[in-house]
């Protein structure tokens, strides 16, 4: 921006930064902040060789985009960078957006979790929503110098008091959202939200459990970077999940920091290339966690952890009994070595029962057409994400044809999601699927 003509930047949208708030007095607050700032003005001023007299609109700059940059993050929430686009850093904060910022290869759009009327202002999350509101509010105290006073936070909503209202309101999707029935019945969520926010009112204590210190110091223990190995990090996770025994034995999963271990339990997993336990973890996060943190079936987590799910599935199928008996046979659950002969075995020996009892191919069949069905919504029918759930489509399409008539009741019920035989296919899978998820309890020692 300092190469460019000032002139350049009155008009348009590069023109409208000038509008934005710099919170260059906070900012001066932070020593260390304000070091790097400073410190990266005066760098950008002296390489672009605009002259010293400038620095101070060199620092109004980065203090701008401080607070008004998106970070740029890939479809499974990794980030890579910074995007600063004045028209889009309009948009107020709410830990109960109507809204989201998506990336989309070199694109970046703001799409409506749900419709927004006219008039009514636009709203995105500038922080993770699904955090406590401790962790919400010293977020946006730090970095964006203000307290949030949405819905949410002045009645310090959890997730499953959230998901309630957002069914109220009319926010649980359309007819495209009917497809979901069949891996996540809509009636028994609400029956799940209901028993939960019961019980939570009856025994209020249980909100302080999710944060106890055993569970935040074996947490601390999994990211330290000096782990010695993989399996070391992933029994803190599975020990952290294990602590919390207070929800998980009420199955009040939705709490935080409850899926944040869960999905870094699926992380590790990966990480191992230990791919059926990985695939049975991010079941059971989307199943008991993702349907209540993220109401709307189009919301870009739900519908990237769909696609996962699908690849997931895809890959397994792959593999010949030999390669799939040895990942399951690696699985490393929360067992403890006193038990770990018995116990582990039975878990394992379920899970291989439960897998052969899947048909991979056509689980992987319906699972994408899921995300295809909201990634319409989520990245837009045009996205390069879009493209790629197309693809992944149309190649089991052709596997599909020489299988039997599965898969063309499944290609029916893509195109009409009340084809009766479709439907019934689906949901074949989708129970298996929601057994294949129960046996995340085995793993975590339940």
């Amino acid at each position: 921006m300092l190469l460019r003509n000032r002139n350049d930047l009155e008009g348009g949208e590069e023109g409208d930064w000038k509008g934005l708030e710099s919170h260059v007095g906070e900012l001066k607050g932070d020593v260390k902040k304000w070091e790097e700032i400073f410190l990266q003005a005066k760098a950008g001023v002296e390489f672009t060789k605009v002259g010293a007299e400038r620095i101070e609109e060199a620092i109004r700059w980065l203090c701008v985009l401080s607070t008004n940059a998106f970070r740029i993050t890939l479809p499974d929430n990794t980030r890579v960078g910074l995007c600063f686009s004045p028209t889009l850093a309009r948009a107020n904060h709410s830990c109960t957006p109507n809204a989201f910022i998506v990336f989309d290869s070199r694109t970046v759009s703001l799409r409506a979790l749900r419709p927004i009327g006219k008039d009514e202002q636009i709203f995105i999350s500038y922080i993770d929503p699904t955090e406590d509101i401790s962790l919400r509010t010293s977020r946006l105290k730090q970095r964006y110098f203000f307290t949030c006073k949405c819905v949410r936070c002045e009645s310090n909503e959890n997730s499953y008091q959230f998901f309630l209202r957002c069914r109220k309101e009319g926010e649980g999707g359309d007819e495209d959202a009917k497809r979901m029935e069949v891996l996540c019945l809509q009636h028994d969520l609400v029956k799940t939200a209901e028993r939960c926010q019961a019980f939570l009112t009856q025994n209020p204590a249980l909100l302080s459990a999710t944060n106890s210190s055993k569970t935040l110091s074996l947490l601390k223990q999994s990211r330290e970077t000096n782990q010695p190995d993989q399996q070391t990090r992933l029994s803190h996770l599975l020990s952290a999940a294990k602590s919390l025994s207070p929800i998980t034995s009420n199955k009040i999963l939705a709490l935080p920091p409850y899926p944040d271990i869960i999905h870094e339990i699926y992380l590790s997993y990966i990480d191992a290339q230990a791919f059926t336990p990985a695939l049975i973890t991010l079941l059971f996060l989307f199943i008991n966690c993702d349907v209540f943190i993220y109401p709307q079936p189009h919301h870009p987590v739900r519908v990237v952890r769909l696609y996962t799910i699908a690849k997931l599935l895809k890959h397994i199928a792959s593999l010949t009994s030999t390669e799939l008996l040895q990942d399951i046979s690696s699985i490393q659950t929360a067992a403890t070595a006193s038990t770990a002969s018995t116990s582990d075995l039975r878990v394992k020996e379920d899970i291989a029962k439960t897998i052969q009892g899947i048909d991979l191919i056509n689980a992987f069949h319906m699972v994408i057409i899921l995300a295809w069905s909201e990634a319409k919504k989520s990245h837009g029918e045009e996205s390069a994400f879009m493209q790629e759930v197309e693809a992944e489509i149309r190649e089991v399409e052709e596997v599909q044809r020489l299988r039997g008539p599965a898969g063309e009741r499944l290609r029916r019920w893509m195109g009409d999601v009340e084809n009766l035989e479709g439907t019934r296919e689906a949901e074949r899978v989708g129970g298996g699927l929601r057994v294949l998820a129960g046996l995340m309890g085995g793993i975590l020692g339940w």
